[in-house]
């Protein structure tokens, strides 16, 4: 009868914690190596593999009839036995030759040396790598092949941008390589519900036949996308649609983990920009802005993971002066386009929904380059003192308040007062924001579609004055 004898060192304490690993591994289910199994799933790393001049290797035989004896059993479980070195049976002896392990001329059964690696050099000689220019979507703004963020505070526009960029590629007017090619879109938006999100799209006249809302289902109930858990699945899905960008507003939300710590960032970012780079695409994700003045892209809420992860990072602000919004390119490593900048303004238009009611989202009008960037914007915003200041954050909280009223529709107060918390507004700065607010208005009217007892209100925009005679409330859906 064989005997297991290890020594009780620091060495061999660790090559046995290993060995043990495999033995539960092998008396569950057949072992396949770390490279097994990265070759089975990713059929890129098998073709590369394979072009280095590397052969797959078999996988390890399954154990057969591995039912553990009491030895076994013994041998996993304590390790105050296996310092004593006195337990081992003939069955314990095959189990461990099979993993790797040689019996000595003693008849002792020894631990090999050999353990499996989780991870193995790989090179790939220079010469033999294809050369790939760039290509852009949108150039300078969206390279293809990699995820890009764009981030600012709430209410400036960011949302808006996207989708009026993405409305331009589905007519193929993006100045990039697909100029004169309309592409499809898809369209992640986890804040924004699908109705909304197409009457913005119909406002910068999108091709509406190319455009996807894309979201999760599970068993039947609409669950949002997942990062990076649904990557496997989506990427077939666009394929078949030919998929050229999507946009995930916010980014933040699809997410899995804390945003604040860099490896769950990393975790999620890291296979979207690889999915990017496979499919050929443009990803493009949002993120908020923290408040406060400073270096634009410190602003960034969460981990600077999201800033150093990425190749392409595109800021927006707005001048709380004048009202223009600016975008400027903070992050481009495929161009010299860093620090490039655009403005453009935003106005209303009327869109009717499916029950006749008429009302105004925003839309982007003169779209040209600047000299301004997102720094001085920032800074200058919150660089006024006294009534100033009092008036710039006024009109941040109207911004904010348009916008989502926008994007939402007539809505009770306790929506927006449970949104606003979200964003860090208080109940008395949203009514004083109602009053202020000025082509757009901000109004209260009876809610139109209220069968209930009483009156119940909601706040909506209005293009025209609600003191002029020509102002009159939504009309209920069944009174037209």
């Amino acid at each position: 009868m064989g005997h297991l004898t290890i020594a009780a060192s620091p060495q061999t304490r660790r090559m046995t914690d290993e060995t043990l690993s495999n033995v539960e591994t092998v008396v569950k289910a057949t072992y396949d190596s770390p490279i097994d199994k990265a070759l089975k799933h990713d059929p890129e790393w098998r073709r590369r593999y394979e072009q280095a001049g590397r052969r797959k290797r078999p996988s390890m035989s399954p154990v057969q009839s591995m039912t553990p004896s009491r030895d076994v059993q013994t041998f996993q479980t304590s390790r105050q036995t296996l310092d004593a070195g006195a337990v081992g049976n003939t069955q314990t002896s095959q189990t461990f030759q099979t993993l790797g392990v040689s019996e000595g001329k003693t008849g002792n059964t020894q631990v090999s040396t050999h353990t499996e690696a989780n991870r193995s050099p790989w090179l790939v000689k220079a010469a033999d790598v294809q050369k790939k220019a760039p290509r852009f979507l949108d150039n300078p703004m969206l390279p293809v092949g990699v995820l890009t963020l764009i981030a600012g505070r709430a209410g400036v526009s960011k949302s808006t941008l996207s989708l009026y960029r993405a409305a331009l590629a589905t007519k193929g007017q993006l100045e990039g390589d697909w100029k004169g090619e309309p592409v499809n879109v898809a369209v992640s938006g986890i804040e924004d519900n699908d109705s909304m999100q197409r009457m913005r799209l119909e406002a910068e006249d999108a091709d509406l036949d190319r455009v996807f809302f894309l979201s999760m289902s599970d068993k039947g109930a609409d669950t949002g996308v997942r990062l990076p858990d649904d990557i496997d699945t989506i990427k077939g899905v666009f394929v078949q649609n030919d998929i050229r960008l999507w946009i995930i507003d916010p980014i933040t939300s699809a997410m899995s983990g804390d945003t604040n710590k860099r490896d769950d960032v990393r975790a999620a970012l890291d296979p979207l920009a690889k999915m990017a780079q496979e499919l050929d695409i443009s990803i493009l994700g949002i993120l908020h802005f923290n408040k406060g003045g400073g270096y634009a892209s410190d602003k960034i809420s969460g981990s600077h993971a999201f800033r150093d992860a990425v190749r392409s990072l595109l800021l927006v602000a707005r001048d709380d002066n004048n009202g223009d919004c600016i975008v400027t390119i903070d992050k481009s490593s495929y161009t010299q386009a860093q620090g490039t900048s655009y403005s453009y303004g935003l106005i209303s238009h009327d869109v009717t929904d499916d029950d006749g009611h008429v009302f105004g989202v925003p839309k982007i009008t003169g779209f040209m380059p600047t000299e301004r960037n997102v720094n001085e914007v920032i800074n200058s915003n919150v660089s006024v003192t006294g009534q100033d200041q009092e008036r710039a954050s006024g009109n941040e909280v109207i911004d904010w308040l348009v916008e989502y009223l926008s994007r939402n529709g007539p809505t009770r107060f306790a929506d927006i007062e449970k949104a606003a918390e979200a964003e860090g507004y208080e109940k008395k700065q949203l009514s004083n924001a109602r009053q202020r607010s000025k082509a757009p208005w901000v109004v209260s009217v009876p809610d139109p579609d209220w069968k209930g007892k009483g009156v119940r209100r909601v706040w909506s925009v209005s293009e025209i004055d609600p003191s002029s005679e020509k102002f009159s409330p939504p009309i209920a859906s069944g009174e037209k």
